[in-house]
This record gives structure tokens, sequence and C-alpha cells, in this order.
């Protein structure tokens, strides 16, 4: 705290001040948040981040730069950083970063040059480029931000789903603890750095929307419908989108379906083929984004996977009870924030469905009720179809998103049961045993196999934490049924139960780790002018060198240029799960990709041509002798080393010139005699199409708002 300065402040101020436009809003035209919920909402956000929000830390696992070369001497950091996060440093920071580059200078975010040989940037989902929620942040610096949005995130799902459940007939309390149950959830917290989180977040804002649609249909209901289908869409993560967007559409038929015929099923009627107008406009605003990033998903790395996924061999994969024990027992299997995990893939994947132990009791109360409260059966049925869908080994976990949103709902169905005195105490003991059951089971049958004492404390640690939970919520369940004040009661159980479990997953670093010019990096930025430079094996990760200026030969991205991909499989000397570890550094390829430098661990000694250039304690750098340039005019023809996606065009002197094959997928053409100005242009058709379905989407949605007259009030 020595270094701290009231400049730390602003992500909290500025989150604070987003959260107050907010509640403004929802009280000018929505449903207000009551100001007491509002404020448990924001003590759970001070608790989770409020090192990053006001104390000048940041919310990235800096600490991972010291597991590679040239940043194994950076002090360490305590705690340590999270080793599951690599991805938020070595993935998603480089793509924001890159785009508010592009967006500095004006420019549309369409290409990044520093990644490979180049690949697209607005149709990568990773870059969220313009994703509301990170456009927010945008005021503060990059780093900043990612604390700031981490907390957006968390605070449009309570809200939202606190608000949903109002309109679901739910009162204050219930509503509250299903707001916790989600929004705190493993879901939304364990992966809130992620674009996962964006679906997790906004999911909620669109069931709100469509409950506002199909309740009341006046205008601003179908604004904020569309607003909140725009936001999903532009999610980041296309597979959590489709599950989101998915679940809306169902509720949206459900809503449909309610009550009887005649008059009030046309009205029905009117109201969802409105709510789907509003939708469908969402979908044409966001063209600029959907459609380059349709196009380009079927060339790229991700989708050669997703087609050809490996075999698993004989007796491979988790079972049914290894894929769902997470769910109620998630440290189980250990935990990865604590480095040890021997579960089927990681804490994150594994227990993102963790909503609470009450919640889970809450749950099995509600299984066998009779009075059912709006879209609970439908829920019902979602939770039970993605238990079944999970149960199948080697299926992605990702329908996870929907299971947490549908066991919150439910479990908070139960707690209204229960502030009504409709349900009688003795299922409380029966569902509280079978639940015990289960969590004793887990932890105390789950050991590593290959050391039964490791993370021992922690597992039991967990079992008697989460047995107090039950405890303590049966004895409120029992004792204080029909009492107004115990569903809050329950929800500050699951919210203190939830920031015990999953706070410890996103913890602070300090300003000093922050991407630091060590004697290495510095060399590099000094001496590296217009080519780029590789690193082999594990050392400076791919994509990490652009966050210093620094073009990167590699790329490590899912959705990476498969052709580049197959170009460079000669110096791709083995994978790391998706991140290609190079090696063969005097192949004739590094040559070819303009690579003037190459990095090396300390102790690696490579042999002529190349020369060292620079050598400490932390990395060498070897320099490679003449290099081609990136972009080079001779003899009458433009060669270049940037990656052809197929939108790329040259022009001489203004006109458009016919391209030729180059030495791999790469751009090139002949020049005219005489041609004094070569222009490079990238210019993306699906693009440009975007942006006039976008336009025609803001003229459909302006005339829908004024011209047509509001749906007619029940």
């Amino acid at each position: 705290m020595a270094a701290w300065s009231p400049m730390d402040l602003l992500p909290g101020l500025w989150v604070g001040f987003l959260a107050l436009l907010l509640r403004a809003a929802l009280r000018r035209w929505y449903d207000p948040v009551p100001d007491r919920v509002l404020l448990a909402f924001a003590a759970a956000l001070v608790l989770l981040f409020g090192p990053v929000l006001f104390g000048g830390q940041l919310l990235l696992p800096l600490d991972n730069l010291r597991g590679h070369a040239p940043f194994q001497e950076l002090p360490p950091t305590d705690p340590h950083g999270n080793i599951v996060q690599g991805d938020l440093i070595q993935l998603t920071a480089p793509s924001q970063a890159a785009v508010r580059s592009a967006l500095d200078l004006r420019r549309w975010p369409l290409w990044n040059p520093a990644v490979g040989a180049g690949m697209p940037l607005l149709a990568d989902p990773q870059a969220q480029a313009f994703q509301p929620l990170q456009l927010l942040a945008f005021a503060l610096p990059w780093m900043r931000a990612a604390g700031a949005v981490a907390a957006l995130r968390v605070l449009t799902a309570l809200v939202f789903t606190f608000l949903w459940m109002r309109r679901q007939g739910l009162g204050t309390g219930p509503a509250i603890a299903g707001a916790f149950a989600y929004g705190l959830g493993g879901f939304v917290v364990l992966w809130v750095g992620w674009p996962i989180a964006n679906a997790a977040a906004l999911l909620p804002l669109g069931l709100y929307a469509a409950a506002l649609c199909h309740q009341r249909g006046e205008r601003r209901d179908l604004l904020l419908l569309a607003l909140g289908g725009f936001s999903l869409l532009l999610g980041g993560h296309p597979e959590t989108v489709l599950y989101a967007f998915g679940l809306l559409l169902v509720v949206l038929a459900a809503q449909a379906l309610d009550g009887s015929g005649g008059e009030m099923a046309s009205l029905r009627c009117r109201r969802l083929r409105a709510s789907l107008l509003a939708l469908g406009i969402a979908g044409l605003t966001a063209a600029p984004v959907l459609l380059p990033t349709i196009e380009y998903l079927p060339k790229t790395l991700r989708a050669t996977r997703l087609t050809h996924p490996p075999r698993p061999l004989a007796g491979e994969g988790p079972g049914v009870r290894a894929s769902l024990l997470p769910i109620a027992a998630p440290n189980a299997y250990g935990n990865s924030r604590f480095i040890y995990y021997w579960g089927p893939n990681n804490t994150n994947e594994d227990a993102a469905g963790f909503v609470g132990t009450a919640t889970l009791l809450a749950v099995l109360l509600g299984i066998g009720t009779r009075r059912r409260f709006p879209r609970e059966l439908l829920f019902l049925g979602v939770a039970l179809l993605v238990l079944a869908v999970l149960a199948v080994p080697g299926v992605s976990r990702r329908p996870l998103l929907l299971l947490t949103l549908a066991l919150a709902y439910l479990g908070a169905c139960t707690l209204e049961r229960f502030r009504r005195g409709e349900v009688t105490w003795w299922p409380v003991l029966l569902a509280g045993a079978v639940l015990a059951a289960v969590i004793v089971w887990g932890y105390l049958a789950h050991p590593d196999p290959q050391d039964p004492e490791r993370l021992a404390i922690l597992r039991f640690g967990w079992l008697r934490w989460q047995m107090r939970f039950l405890v303590a919520a049966s004895i409120l369940l029992v004792l204080a049924r029909g009492r107004r004040w115990m569903p809050p009661a329950v929800a500050g159980l699951i919210a203190a139960e939830l920031l015990l479990a999953h706070r410890p997953a996103n913890p602070p670093m300090p300003q000093r780790l922050a991407f630091p010019t060590v004697p290495a990096v510095a060399f590099l930025q000094k001496n590296l002018e217009e080519g780029r430079m590789a690193a082999l094996g594990r050392a400076f990760p791919p994509n990490l060198p652009s966050l210093w200026g620094l073009a990167d030969a590699r790329v490590y991205n899912p959705m990476a240029p498969r052709a580049y991909v197959d170009f460079t499989a000669p110096v791709t000397a083995a994978w790391w799960g998706e991140l290609p570890e190079w090696g063969r550094p005097r192949n004739p390829l590094y040559g070819r990709l303009g690579v003037r430098y190459i990095l090396t661990g300390p102790g690696e000694t490579l042999r002529p041509p190349l020369r060292l250039a620079f050598s400490d304690a932390t990395a060498r750098i070897w320099e490679v002798p003449e290099p081609r340039p990136v972009r080079s005019l001779a003899g009458g023809r433009l060669e270049t080393s940037i990656f052809q996606d197929g939108h790329w065009s040259v022009f001489a002197d203004g006109h458009r010139l016919p391209l030729e094959p180059a030495d791999g997928p790469f751009v090139a053409a002949r020049l005219p005699a005489g041609a004094r100005k070569v222009d490079l242009v990238y210019r993306p058709g699906s693009f440009v199409l975007g942006c006039v379905l976008a336009a025609l989407g803001l003229a459909v949605g302006a005339t829908a708002l004024i011209a047509v007259p509001p749906p007619a009030r029940r």
C-alpha cells in the first residue's frame, strides 16, 4: 500500500458511477431495485474486487509471467497467481489491447498485425471488439479496466437476475437469494475474466427484458430486449452465446403459450412477434461483428479441431461421477487455484456449476412440489437436461451456464414457498440427509490417487464448511418457515459460502508486475524495428510480445488461421494444449517470416549462422542472418509475409491489382512499370455488408419505436 495513490480509486469510482446510472435508469423506466438490495450487491463486489477497484492492484494473473523467460527473476507475489488464468494475459489481454490501439488511432479494429503473420481482429471473438461491457470500461487504462469489467459483469448478473425473479412472482428475499446463487456462483465468478462471463452476465438481462415484453409489451421493454440481445450476441464466446440465446428463445416461446386462448392468446402472439422483431433488430445491429466472425470461423484452428476432435483412448475420459460431483462438492478433486487438481479438466471447467450448499438443498426440496411458479417446470427440465448432457463423457462443460441459472431459480422458488409457509418441515431433514451424504462421500472417497494427503486441509476444511452451511440453512428453513426474514438470511448464507469458495480464484496482483520492461525486452524494443521476433519452447509465450509493441511470428489463439498454422508446422516442435512451441531455429522459415531475433532460455546455445546478440541471467537473444522484410518491392513485384485471408487488396496509384501466388499464404502482386504509390488495403466484404445491415437494423428499429404504436395493454 506504500505506492497507493488517489488515482487507484478510479476503477471503483467509475463502477460506482455506472451503478448509479443503472439505478436511476431502472427507477425511471423499469423496475427499481431497493437500495438495501443494491447495498448488499455493492458489499459483495467490494469483497470480491476491493483491492483492484480501490487498492491499486490489477485483476490479471501477472504472477504467471515468472514461469517463462525472460521474467524468471521477477519477485514473487503473495498470494501467487492462478495458473488456470494464463489465457487472460496470453490471449485475452493482447487481443483487447490491439482493439484499443486501433480505436485510439481512429481505425476500425479489423486486423491485428502484431501476432503471427497478422490475423483478423474484429472476427476474433476473444477480442470482444464492441462488447458493451468492455466499452463501458474504455475510460480506464486497459490493465485497470480488467477489474472494472469483472465487477460490471458480476453487478449485471446480480441486478438483472434479481429483477427477472421478481417478475416471476418471487418476493424480495427469495429473489436476492437467487441473484446471489447465480451472480456469485461458479460460472460467473470463476470465468469472470474471460469472454465466457459476458454471456453469463447478460443472459438475465435478456430474460428480464423478455418478461417485461410479455407482461407489458411497451416500447421501452422492446428497446431493452434489443439492447440485451445485441450485447449477448457480442458476448465473445460463440458456444455460450448460442446456449444463452437459445434459452432466451425457448423462454419467449413458453411465455407465448401461457394461459388460455381467445383474445389473450392473440395479445401474447403479438407481443411474441414484437419481441422477435426486437431480437432481429439486435442481430442486424451486431452484423458488422457477427458476419466477419461467421465467415472467418471455418478457416480457423478451432474449426478444424471441432470437426476433427481427437479420438479418446479406450476407457479414457471421466465417468458420470467425476463429471457431476463438483457441482455439489467443488473441492472434492482438489483445486487448480492451489496447483493440484485430479478431476476431469480443471476447477473452472468442473466446479463452475456450484451455486451454494443452501441453494442445492432448496432445489432438492422443490423437486416434488405441486405448486409451481412461472417457468419453474421449464427450468427444472433445463436442469435435468443439462445434467444428462454433462454425464456424457467428453462433452463440453459450457452448458453449466444454463444449469447454474436453473438451480438458482429453482432454489429461489422453494424459498418463496417456505416464506409463505406452504411446505412442511420434515422434507428438510430428508433432503438435508441426502445432500450431506453426497458431500461427505465426495470429499472422503475421492483423494488424489497419487498422494491421498495432498490438499487434505483444503478438502476436509471444505467438508466442514459445507456441512456448517447445510446445517444452518436447514435450521432456518425448519424454524423460520413462514417468516419474512428467513429468505434474506438464507441469501446471506449463500453469499457467504460462495464468496468463501470463489474469491480466492481471482487473486489481485501488484502493479510492479504489470508487464515490466526487463533487459531482454528492452533490447528487442530498441533493435527490432520493422521485423518480427520469435521464441523457442515456452519462452516469452506467443502474443505476449505484442503488449510491449513487438511483432511476434508465433500466434496462440483457437481462432488462428489454419493455413498459417500449417505453413509454420516445420518449426512447430510441439503443442502445449493449443499453444505452439517453436523449435528448429536454423530452419529458413524464420527468415521467410521476417524473424530477426529468436529468444531462448538463458542456458540454451544455438549454432551458426545464428549469432548471439544479447545474454543475461534470464534469456538469450539470437540474431537471424538476413531475414526478409515483412514488405518488399523488388523486380517489379510486391512480396510480403502478411497473411492473406482473402480480404487484402493491393493498389498501385489508385488502381487495384490482381494478386499473385506467393511463397506461402501471403499477399503478393506484380506491380506495373512506373508505379509511384502502392497501398495495401484490408477490407472484408462481410464487414461492409454488416455495416449495411446494421444501418438497416437501426432504421427498422427507429421506425418500430416511432411509427408503430405500442402493443395494447391487458
